[in-house]
């Protein structure tokens, strides 16, 4: 690229700096492209850090706004099957705010933040759809398949199961998981019967799920959607409730 081109694309960045913001003020008169490169050429040799640092954070600026409105269009084109309220969810009946937690039960983020998650669905704005993502391995896939299982056996079941797997140390088995079953009031014939009558429905569950995080480009769990938000990993309480109350106040 020649010297004046490359120069007039950094004109609008360099003019916004006071220094030669005041100058061309100051300076009304016509000014050649060689006037133009004369002084800017001036100006960069002495100011060429501050330049590469604005560029650097209008374009981390523009990064992320154009990732931000992918993901809202993300959103948008998926929104029937992430809002599906055939899925496991708790909260306020009445919210129409809806969030929706992505998970996988050998992940250890997911774990440290489901204390938050609780508080969360406990303070009565949203509704909160659970989501099981087993993508750590045949453990992970083995406790989801558990954990909607006991689903289909009695919904309220499945969040006494989700807590207490999250709670359990180490790696999954079937005994352990069974342990876990038997433990919040669960049948063993009850438990394998629904295992094997409702296979085809809760592969297609896992699938979707699995398919969304691979389509909104999360990467991984945890993560979460609050409207047209996407919050990826274990993201701190208050930034989640800031984003339901913003949501709150543009409902009322």
């Amino acid at each position: 690229m020649s010297r004046i081109p490359f120069l007039l694309i950094l004109i609008i960045v360099i003019a916004s700096l006071p220094v030669i913001n005041n100058w061309l003020s100051y300076h009304n008169q016509t000014l050649n492209d060689d006037y133009i490169g004369e002084r800017l050429d001036n100006y960069i040799s002495r100011n060429f850090d501050k330049i590469i640092k604005i560029l650097r954070e209008e374009s981390i600026k523009s990064n992320y706004a154009a990732r931000d409105n992918a993901t809202k269009g993300k959103i948008l084109q998926y929104e029937n099957k992430i809002f599906d309220l055939a899925y496991p969810y708790l909260g306020n009946e009445n919210s129409n705010i809806i969030a929706v937690g992505f998970f996988d039960y050998s992940c250890g983020y997911c774990k440290a933040i489901k204390d938050d998650i609780k508080q969360l669905i406990n303070d009565g704005k949203i509704k909160y759809i659970f989501r099981d993502t087993p993508i750590l391995g045949n453990n992970s896939l083995k406790a989801a398949k558990s954990a909607l299982a006991v689903y289909f056996i009695d919904k309220g079941k499945y969040f006494d199961f989700h807590y207490a797997i999250l709670d359990h140390k180490g790696e999954f088995s079937d005994e352990n998981i069974l342990d876990i079953v038997k433990s919040i009031g669960i049948n063993e014939d009850n438990f394998n019967n629904s295992m094997k009558n409702n296979a085809g429905k809760i592969e297609q569950m896992i699938n979707d799920s699995k398919f969304l995080v691979r389509e909104l480009g999360a990467g991984g769990t945890p993560f979460l959607i609050i409207g047209d938000s996407l919050f990826i990993g274990a993201t701190d309480l208050d930034v989640l409730r800031k984003k339901v109350d913003e949501l709150s106040h543009k409902q009322n």
